[in-house]
């Protein structure tokens, strides 16, 4: 079923949840990144609290991606800093100057962080059961038949259980890019990176994969969401960031955004987006 377009501006029409204890577990601070003469990320603040779900809003090149990369430190940055969980990622301070971590350190930090990109990343001659089994014999060093178990628990998760023996090439897109999140989720994160999870999608399996994310911030996890799906965002998201040339224009939760923009290019941008929707 496809994603319901619609987007709803009353707060009251979204579930209320506990957003946790108020300690940050992610902070961006000055977070600038430039690929040669191009700059992506031009001066990023950013804080995520634990348990919210913050969804990341904009126009393509507008460095949403870059942002999600850099959280995770598979994009390094250039200045700045970003703290996971009150941990620097990347680099070490010593004598005032910034240098880059040792690999095991940039690991240890952002071990508890999960990322689910747009291409789902399957090995194709894997089972489902396999894709998600795997790193945690190679990362978590469990038994064959532990890591088995709980691969089948992450995929019960999604609602895969009956696709555990499946390969890829037998399953949907939909159920292609679930096996990816129920192989993030099996090494228990505190926090879910995604990166336009459903753009890979025909639109008739969107549906499914949004549904589990709903899931998943409805039991508390802190999740970062770069998506296209404005209706999920108003619907689940407890804050929207827009950004635009590298920059955060503006934030705040969804029912003001999205029925009150207060900058000219949010405006404009939810205008053409609004342009593009199929007529009912």
């Amino acid at each position: 079923m496809t994603e319901s377009i619609h987007i709803s501006a009353d707060p009251a029409a979204r579930p209320l949840r506990p957003i946790g204890d108020g300690r940050s577990a992610l902070q961006l601070r000055g977070v600038r990144k430039a690929f040669g003469p191009n700059t992506v990320l031009d001066g990023i603040d950013l804080d995520i609290e634990s348990s919210e779900l913050v969804c990341v809003i904009g126009p393509s090149g507008s460095g949403k991606s870059t942002l999600l990369r850099s959280m995770i430190f598979l994009e390094p940055y250039d200045e700045g800093e970003i703290y996971v969980e009150g941990r620097l990622l990347g680099y070490t301070i010593r004598d005032g100057k910034r240098r880059r971590d040792r690999e095991a350190m940039i690991d240890h930090v952002r071990r508890g962080i999960g990322m689910v990109f747009q291409q789902f990343n399957l090995w194709p001659h894997m089972t489902a059961l396999e894709q998600v089994a795997l790193p945690l014999r190679l990362t978590k060093k469990m038994a064959r038949h532990e890591a088995n178990d709980r691969a089948a628990a992450m995929l019960a998760k999604v609602g895969l259980s009956d696709k555990a023996d499946q390969y890829p090439a037998r399953l949907s897109g939909g159920q292609q890019q679930r096996v990816a999140i129920a192989r993030a989720l099996a090494l228990h994160p505190s926090i879910m990176l995604f990166d336009e999870p459903t753009s890979a999608l025909d639109p008739e399996l969107v549906g499914e994969v949004l549904q589990v994310m709903r899931r998943l911030a409805h039991e508390g996890m802190t999740m970062v969401v770069v998506t296209h799906e404005m209706g999920f965002a108003s619907e689940v998201a407890d804050r929207v960031v827009f950004m635009d040339g590298g920059r955060i224009v503006e934030q705040g939760p969804p029912g003001r955004l999205f029925s009150a923009p207060s900058s000219p290019r949010l405006r404009a941008f939810l205008e053409t987006w609004r342009d593009r929707q199929p007529r009912m």
